[in-house]
Order: C-alpha cells, then sequence, then structure tokens
C-alpha cells in the first residue's frame, strides 16, 4: 500500500515539473517578442527622424536656391533626437534643375544603417503681370 502512494506523488512532481518548464518557456517567448518589438520601434524611430532631417536639407536647400545660392555637394553631421545623423549631398544639373541625392548614415544599436532621398529642384521665378 504505501509502494502505491510513491509512484502516485512520483507523477504529479513529474506535471509539475513539465508545467514549470512550460512557464519558463512561454516567459522566455514573450522577453524575446518584446526585446524584437523593441528593437524594431527603435529602428522604425531612427528612419522616420532621418527623413525628417532630409526634409528639412532639401526645404533649407530650396530656400537658398531660390535666394539665388545653388545647392552644392555637402557632406555635414545633424544631431536630432540624440542621435548623429551623417548627410552627404550630391548635386548634378540638367538644364534648369538639379537633381539633388541625400545620403543619410546613422547608428542604431551598434549597427550602422543608411538611406537616400532623391529631389529635384529648380529656382522659383516670380513672374511679373
Amino acid at each position: 500500500m504505501r509502494q502505491m502512494r510513491s509512484n502516485e506523488e512520483g507523477g504529479w512532481i513529474l506535471i509539475e515539473a513539465v508545467l514549470l518548464g512550460l512557464v519558463v518557456v512561454a516567459a522566455a517567448a514573450v522577453l524575446g517578442m518584446f526585446a524584437r518589438t523593441a528593437l524594431l520601434a527603435e529602428y522604425a524611430a531612427a528612419r522616420m527622424e532621418a527623413a525628417f532631417v532630409a526634409r528639412a536639407q532639401f526645404s533649407r536647400m530650396e530656400a537658398e536656391l531660390d535666394q539665388g545660392a545653388p545647392p552644392t555637394e555637402t557632406v555635414t553631421a545633424v544631431t536630432s533626437n540624440d542621435r548623429i545623423y551623417h548627410v552627404a549631398a550630391d548635386v548634378g544639373r540638367v538644364g534648369n534643375f538639379y537633381d539633388v541625392r541625400l545620403t543619410l548614415s546613422w547608428q542604431v544599436l551598434g549597427h550602422e544603417e543608411q538611406v537616400c532621398f532623391v529631389r529635384r529642384m529648380r529656382r522659383h521665378v516670380e513672374s511679373s503681370p
């Protein structure tokens, strides 16, 4: 009679161990998904900020072009939201148009990211009536 109780208790311990293992595996999976989501959010935020930096650079270049200063090829560093973006501008001219290509690069958690934006610009001339 004593032998049967020992075998029944052993079965319950095995079931408890299996359930505890499943809980640990589930917790690890949830933490992994959370870390991946946080990493993707950081990459997306950096890329969106790069788009804003590029838009500001293009706007500045267009304003200077309307004032008579054509865009020039430059390499600058812009800091935005505690992140440093390296901006390289390549300019090509086709007739009255300037083809400006901005290449932005930055680092996110030790990995370098890069994106290119292209815009065609021309000087806006006011017409007199």
